[in-house]
Parts: structure tokens; sequence; C-alpha cells
């Protein structure tokens, strides 16, 4: 392909041609980079394939006033290790008054970032059960 400029025809072909036989490292550099994304996202997907964050248990719980809840907690598995001892639990229950409370699950962790699960914790009047 030629390009014409102002006082002279360039080829474009002789011009890449130039560049590569002067700096081949470039090519080289390049390829390099390429190889290194694709396998970076590859053992990204490998090391993380099983990672999770879930609560222990059922989600939504009932109770009657007063009745007493010991939470079971959640699980957080990043990279393939065991991270709960991160977890951050905040606990909005009042057992001895009906209302609708949670439980709120928090990490702060490199591959979650700042991700939350909430457990639920319907407290009821004797007799209201659902």
């Amino acid at each position: 392909m030629a390009v014409k400029s102002s006082s002279k025809t360039v080829n474009l072909k002789k011009v890449a041609k130039k560049h590569v036989k002067k700096k081949p490292w470039l090519i080289l550099l390049v390829f390099v980079i390429a190889l290194g994304a694709v396998g970076g996202f590859f053992a990204a997907d490998y090391l993380t394939k099983n990672d999770t964050f879930e609560i222990i248990g059922e989600q939504t719980i009932y109770l009657n006033v007063g009745q007493k809840y010991e939470d079971e907690g959640a699980k957080v598995i990043s990279f393939g290790r065991d991270v709960s001892h991160k977890i951050k639990s905040e606990n909005t229950i009042d057992e001895s008054q009906p209302g609708e409370y949670y439980i709120k699950y928090s990490i702060d962790d490199f591959r979650f970032g700042k991700v939350c699960r909430y457990r639920y914790v319907i407290v009821q009047e004797v007799g209201n059960e659902e």
C-alpha cells in the first residue's frame, strides 16, 4: 500500500519492515505482555473457581418473642483459602420485640472487595408463625 505524501510516495510495507528490523525486541515485548495477560486470566480463573461467600444455614429465620437465636455465621473461601476469620458481623436483633431484623456479614478482601451478605430474622408474637 502506498500513501502519497506532500512530495513523495511512501510505501507503508517498507516503513513497517524498517521499524521491525530496528526494534525486534518491541515485538517480543508485546508478545510477552500478551502471553502474560492471557496466562494471568487463566491463573486467576483457576485460583478462584471454588471461591464463595455464603451464609451457613437458612437465610431467613423465624423466632417467637423471647426465643433466643444462636447465629451460625458465614463462610468465605478466597483464592482457595478459608478466610472466614475476617468476617465482621453486625446484629440488629431484639428478641424481646416483634419485628424484622437482620444480621449483616461483611468482609474486606482482595477477591470479594467490600461484599456483604444478610440473614433476615423475623421475631413474631407467639401464635403468629408463618
